[in-house]
């Protein structure tokens, strides 16, 4: 023991070291069963609130490392002062949350093994990178070894496959046994809840992604549905994927639509060719409250850029095949969250109000009248993410009980959740005469609804069809992109989500709130020593490398853990720690260097504007703000949707958006100003970037030309090209659109977050688009003259925050290319504001 303590110094001595540099250091938290090894000079922890709802107890304990290297200096001491504490309760298993623990080490074996054998104590630990979901769920997405992931370890025994899950559900074995990969046009990967069927083209997702948020159900496997942004799963593609499983397996599969397009029209496609039913919930399952595995999850609704709207009444429906007939069966409703009414066998999702009128939850959101189930077309009209529909029938509208009957309806509605509540509408019967619709304007008017003008009803079946044949929305909501999110604390419950603004999906929030997050957490980095030292002997060895960190990712840990205080001549210490430096990061393209590099661009405005930018916005544009307040006006009359977090903030960010439709490139507030006179009119780029995020998104192919005969020498596959202002476009596919003469070099993108413009426009219509500052293109491919076919370059958008690049598939290439070849018709000219070169930088290779 005295030479040990020589060797490794007295835990005093160096604590008062670091305390004396300030440099950061490991400190431990003690959260009842549950141990957090954190950096110090990180008071709040992204991890700390998953953590508490880990499950643990006194005879399975839970330790999950957080440290960055600059901190592990003295990770390897607590974490063995730690372990030999647990150790002394002879616990049945501690759970080691730190990733590639138990990844292959050559000879001397896992970490991991070591540490059991030292301490004599059984660990379970992951092989890779481990990611902390919402509900409690640990994950590794990809495993060191084939069947790996977690893995437990007894003293002197040969280590045990646990599963890419742990706690392992029900249905982990089953699913183990269906290889992921290509399945028709798309790729099936295994998720935390269950598996995850995308497009081909379409990135693999990652913690922070929804399909990381959705709840894994103890009994149910999930079948998880597309990304958003990416095309529809073809129905045939999923019957294949359904009929591979094990039958244990298929028999409890639950399909989850999980890219903001409603499933229940696939489902029933799916019925068909399988010939059995189907369950499939109206939204992304999530982790909340409680014990019981339905009252442990909420079901909240996904936009399709993937962001959470509103809780639906109605959760989850049975759907059935179709009769011999052609008839088809109504789906049978299985889950709701109606306040008040019972949800048993038997029952069905609708509450008597005092008034004797009836709510019934529907797909849309909530049907009020007299009859004992709402009209078909109502049960059929799908849910649209951007507003919850309330539709109240004509019969509660008329005679003395209707102002009893909306009363009870005020009462309903004020017991929905915030954001429930924030997005739901009131629309009357197509049928209504013009006092009660007053009457229902009133209504709205007075419990804070949006009010939604009664029209003609389109049958979903019509709605539906059309959405999977373009591959997009019946009802496209309003889309944002991302706002920024936090990395502290739980997320705020009480904040309303509102239609064009919904609530953003958090890099780290509680478990127990709606929109938590996956966090990963990244393990021993490669190149990083470990050793096992004991009072005889040390036998260093080598860490195998954890899998690639995704974003948003807790900072990497490079350690093995000692402490020689807490040994004794019958038992060794643990092991000793070694910080390794941090693997370079690796660009996913690659291009041949520029002669001159451009200067780097000023980082673009991102959120949502504040009080304070548009004040000084109103005072920059003070001459022709009522110009553009008027035509703004309208257009939120017209598309109450854009208003979002509120009136004024609509009007000013939408009034920037118009000032930049209405300005040429060299006005006072057109592109060039922007890029030459930033901090002047930085209030006017943050408007105009929040106004942007409240306009809908669009797909399809858009078309920039550059004028020039010949495509530039540096614009070459991999080559990045980024827009130092917002770039102006012409939606391709649109309703009159037009393009570029044949003497100019046109630019076809394949978008992400590009805006629709024509609803600032007097009649909505129009083949307009704007990227926002700051966006970035992969040149995919690049087509010179030839052939009578203008010279061209193929672009796709450049994935926001560093996530990897995927190129799209050669169907996905040729219909990009078929557009950008399309020959000039009509005498419309081209606009000269979608005319002109972007900014060009090309990436380091890799």
């Amino acid at each position: 023991m005295p030479k040990l303590l020589r060797r490794f110094g007295r835990r005093d001595d160096i604590r008062t070291e670091t305390a004396s540099t300030e440099a950061p250091r490991t400190v431990l938290e003690d959260l009842s069963h549950r141990y957090l090894l954190r950096s110090s000079a990180v008071d709040e922890s992204t991890v700390r609130d998953l953590l508490r709802d880990l499950p643990a107890d006194a005879r399975r304990p839970v330790v999950v490392v957080d440290v960055p290297p600059d901190a592990a200096g003295n990770l390897g001491e607590e974490l063995g002062t730690l372990l030999g504490r647990l150790s002394d309760g002879e616990p049945l298993a501690v759970r080691l949350v730190l990733s590639g623990a138990a990844a292959p080490a050559g000879e001397a074996g896992p970490l991991a093994q070591r540490l059991a054998d030292a301490w004599r104590i059984t660990l379970e630990a992951p092989d890779a990178a481990a990611v902390l979901t919402p509900g409690g769920l640990l994950y590794v997405s990809e495993p060191a070894t084939p069947g790996g992931g977690w893995w437990r370890f007894v003293p002197d025994a040969a280590p045990e496959a646990l599963g890419i899950r742990l706690p392992a559900p029900r249905w982990q074995r089953a699913l183990a046994r269906v290889p992921a990969g290509r399945v028709g046009e798309c790729v099936a990967r295994p998720v935390p809840a269950g598996m995850l069927l995308s497009p081909a083209d379409a990135a693999a997702p990652r913690p922070g992604d929804p399909a990381y948020a959705a709840a894994a159900h103890p009994e149910k496997v999930s079948v998880l549905l597309g990304v958003p942004r990416a095309a529809p799963v073809p129905a045939d593609d999923l019957a294949t994927l359904l009929a591979g499983l094990p039958a244990d397996a298929r028999s409890s599969v639950r399909l989850v639509p999980a890219d903001g397009r409603e499933a229940v029209t696939l489902a029933e496609d799916v019925c068909d060719l399988l010939g059995t039913e189907l369950e499939v919930t109206l939204g992304l399952p999530l982790s909340g409250d409680g014990t019981a595995a339905e009252a442990a999850e909420s079901v909240r609704l996904l936009s399709t850029e993937g962001e959470f709207t509103w809780s639906p009444p109605l959760t989850a429906l049975k759907c059935f095949p179709a009769r011999d007939d052609g008839s088809r069966p109504e789906p049978e409703p299985t889950g709701w969250s109606l306040p008040g009414a019972p949800a048993g066998a038997g029952d069905e999702p609708a509450l008597l109000l005092a008034s004797g009128a009836r709510a019934f939850a529907v797909r849309s959101g909530l049907w009020l009248g007299k009859d004992s189930a709402p009209p078909r077309e109502i049960g059929r009209r799908p849910t649209d993410a951007r507003a919850l529909r309330v539709t109240v029938d004509s019969a509660c509208l008329t005679g003395r009980e209707r102002d009893a009957h909306l009363k009870g309806l005020a009462a309903l509605l004020a017991e929905l959740d915030a954001p429930a509540r924030a997005h739901a509408e009131i629309a009357g019967p197509v049928d209504a005469a013009p006092e009660l619709v007053a009457e229902l304007r009133k209504f709205a008017v007075r419990t804070g609804l949006a009010f939604a003008a009664p029209a003609e009803t389109q049958t979903a079946e019509t709605e539906v069809a059309g959405a999977r044949e373009s591959g997009t929305p019946a009802a496209p909501p309003p889309a944002v992109t991302a706002a920024p999110v936090t990395t502290t604390g739980r997320a705020p419950a009480a904040r309303p989500a509102t239609a064009s603004s919904p609530e953003p999906l958090p890099v780290a929030a509680t478990v127990r709130a709606e929109t938590a997050a996956a966090v990963p957490l990244a393990g021993p980095l490669p190149d990083s020593a470990s050793t096992v030292s004991t009072a005889e002997s040390t036998a260093p060895s080598s860490v195998s490398p954890a899998a690639p960190r995704a974003a948003p990712a807790v900072p990497a840990v490079a350690v093995t853990a000692t402490d020689p205080l807490q040994s004794s001549a019958a038992r060794p210490p643990a092991t000793s720690a070694e910080p390794a430096p941090a693997e370079a990061p690796r660009t996913t393209v690659r291009a041949p260097a520029p002669a001159v590099a451009p200067a780097p661009l000023r980082p673009a405005p991102t959120g949502l504007s504040g009080e304070r930018d548009r004040h000084a916005f109103r005072e920059l544009a003070a001459d022709i703000w009522e110009e553009h307040s008027g035509p703004v006006g309208q257009a939120l009359i017209r598309l109450p949707a854009l208003r979002s977090s509120g009136e004024e903030g609509a009007n000013a960010d939408l009034i920037a958006v118009r000032l930049y439709l209405s300005s040429g490139p060299d006005d006072p507030f057109g592109a060039r100003a922007l890029a030459a006179d930033p901090d002047r009119l930085r209030p006017y780029a943050v408007c105009l970037a929040s106004g942007l995020r409240r306009l809908p998104a669009l797909r399809g192919t858009l078309i920039r030309a550059v004028p020039q005969p010949d495509i530039p020498d540096d614009v070459v596959p991999g080559a990045v090209l980024t827009c130092d202002a917002p770039l102006d476009v012409v939606h391709a596919e649109a309703r009159g659109a037009v393009v570029p003469p044949d003497a100019l070099v046109r630019y076809a993108i394949r978008p992400v977050t590009a805006r629709r413009t024509s609803v600032l426009t007097r009649d909505g219509d129009g083949a307009g688009a704007l990227f926002a500052a700051g966006t970035s293109f992969t040149v995919l491919a690049r087509r010179e003259r030839g052939d009578g076919s203008p010279a061209r370059v193929l672009l796709a958008e450049t994935p926001d925050g560093g996530g990897p690049f995927r190129e799209p598939s050669a169907g996905a290439l040729e219909k990009l290319d078929a557009a950008a070849r399309r020959s000039a018709a009509g005498e419309t000219p081209w606009p000269g504001r979608c005319t002109g070169p972007l900014r060009l930088y090309v990436p380091p290779a890799s």
